[in-house]
C-alpha cells in the first residue's frame, strides 16, 4: 500500500506540530503513518505519543540497539528466541517472525527473569524488524510491517498459563506495541489447541484494538500453515522451506536464580504506593555516574525515570530517560547498572 495525499498531508502536520521536521526517524512517512492509524487517524493524540517515542529514541539510542552484542550473545536468547527471517514473499515485502511459543518454560520464565534484560533484548529484537520493515518499505514504495508465526506446538493449558499471558505477557508486548504501533501486520498462531479460545478471551482485552483484526489462528502445523502466506524459498527447511538455515528451539528449562544471593545483594528500602497514586524518589547525580538498581514489587506498578536540571516539581520540565512501563510482580529481584547521562 502507498500512501495517499490526504494521508501524506496528515503526516506533514503530525511532524510540524512536534517540531520534528529535521529527525530522521520522521524523514521516513510510513513510521510517523503508523502513528496515526494506531491511533485512528487522531493527529493531536498521535502527535503526542510520537513525541515520547522520539525522546526514548534519543535518550536510550534505541537506533543502536541492533548493534549491542551484550544483548546478542546474552543467554537469555536461548530460552525465549524470535527468529526473524527476512523477506516473506517475491511479490510481498512483510518481514517474517517466527517464535516456537509452546515449547517456552513459560513457568521457569516468569519465576526466575529479570524483568530489565528481558525488555532490553526484546526491544533490540523490534529495532530490528523496524530497521528491516524501514529498508523494505524505502526499497518498494509501499507499506510493510512485521508477519509474526507463533507456534503453541507443545503448549499445556494450566491456571498459571493464564496468569502469565494476563500479567507479564500482557506488560511485555503491550510495552513494545506502545513504541513499535503498526509493526506487526499480522500475528498467525499455528498448532492452535482446543483451548486456544480461552486464551484469546484471557488476552484480546489488554490487545490494542487495532492488532484484534490481525490475529489468525489456525490448528494446523507450522508447515502447513506458514506456506499460505510465505514462499518456500524464504522459508527455513525445518519450516518446509528452501533455506538452509534452521529455525530457533527454546532451550529449556529455565535456569533458576539463588534466590538467597539475589536478597543478600541489596537491603532493599520498602515503599507503599497507594492504589491510584504515585511517589517520586529524587537523586541528585553527575554525569558518568555508575548507578547499579534493585527493584523488586508485590504488585504490579507503573516504573519511569526523569531527568531535570533543576530540583522542580513542575512535570512538564522532566524529560523521561527511560522506557517508562508498567512492572509485574515476579520473584526476583530485579538489578541492572545505569551510566548517568547528564547532571542533575
Amino acid at each position: 500500500m502507498s500512501l495517499s495525499p490526504t494521508e501524506k498531508e496528515a503526516i506533514l502536520r503530525i511532524i510540524d506540530s512536534i517540531d520534528a521536521q529535521d529527525d530522521d526517524y520522521c524523514a521516513h512517512e510510513f513510521n510517523v503513518y503508523r502513528w496515526l492509524v494506531a491511533y485512528g487517524n487522531d493527529e493531536e493524540e498521535a502527535g503526542k505519543a510520537l513525541k515520547r517515542h522520539l525522546n526514548i529514541r534519543k535518550t536510550i539510542d534505541l537506533n543502536s540497539f541492533v548493534e549491542k552484542v551484550d544483548l546478542e550473545s546474552d543467554d537469555l536468547n536461548k530460552y525465549v528466541p524470535i527468529d526473524v527471517i527476512g523477506q516473506n514473499h517475491p511479490d510481498d515485502n512483510k518481514v517474517l517472525m517466527f517464535e516456537r511459543t509452546g515449547k517456552i518454560d513459560i513457568s521457569g520464565l516468569v519465576d526466575n527473569v529479570l524483568m530489565h534484560k528481558f525488555m532490553q533484548i526484546k526491544l533490540k529484537m523490534m529495532e530490528s524488524v523496524h530497521q528491516k520493515v524501514v529498508a523494505a518499505e524505502r526499497k518498494t514504495g509501499r507499506q510493510s510491517g512485521g508477519l509474526f508465526v507463533m507456534d503453541l506446538d507443545g503448549i499445556s493449558f494450566s491456571t498459571k498459563l493464564i496468569s502469565v499471558l494476563t500479567g507479564p505477557y500482557r506488560i511485555m508486548w503491550g510495552t513494545l506495541f506502545d513504541h513499535y504501533p503498526q509493526l506487526l501486520q499480522k500475528i498467525i498462531i499455528v498448532n492452535a489447541p482446543s483451548f486456544v479460545n480461552v486464551l484469546h478471551q484471557a488476552c484480546s482485552p489488554f490487545l490494542p484494538d487495532d492488532y484484534k483484526e490481525k490475529i489468525v489462528i489456525s490448528s494446523e502445523s507450522a508447515v502447513d500453515a506458514i506456506q499460505k502466506h510465505v514462499d518456500k524459498s524464504f522459508l527455513p527447511s525445518d519450516l518446509g522451506g528452501e533455506l538452509e538455515r534452521k529455525t530457533s528451539f527454546p532451550s529449556a528449562p529455565f535456569p533458576k536464580v539463588n534466590k538467597k544471593e539475589e536478597k543478600e545483594k541489596a537491603n532493599l528500602i520498602a515503599i507503599s504506593v497507594p492504589a491510584g497514586k504515585y511517589v517520586v524518589q529524587k537523586f541528585e547525580w553527575k554525569q558518568g555516574d555508575e548507578i547499579e538498581f534493585f527493584l523488586h514489587n508485590e504488585s504490579s506498578f507503573h516504573y519511569f525515570m526523569f531527568h531535570c536540571e533543576d530540583d522542580t516539581r513542575d512535570m512538564n520540565m522532566w524529560r523521561e530517560m527511560t522506557v517508562g512501563c508498567e512492572r509485574p510482580a515476579l520473584s526476583q529481584i530485579d538489578s541492572w547498572k545505569y551510566t548517568v547521562p547528564l547532571d542533575g
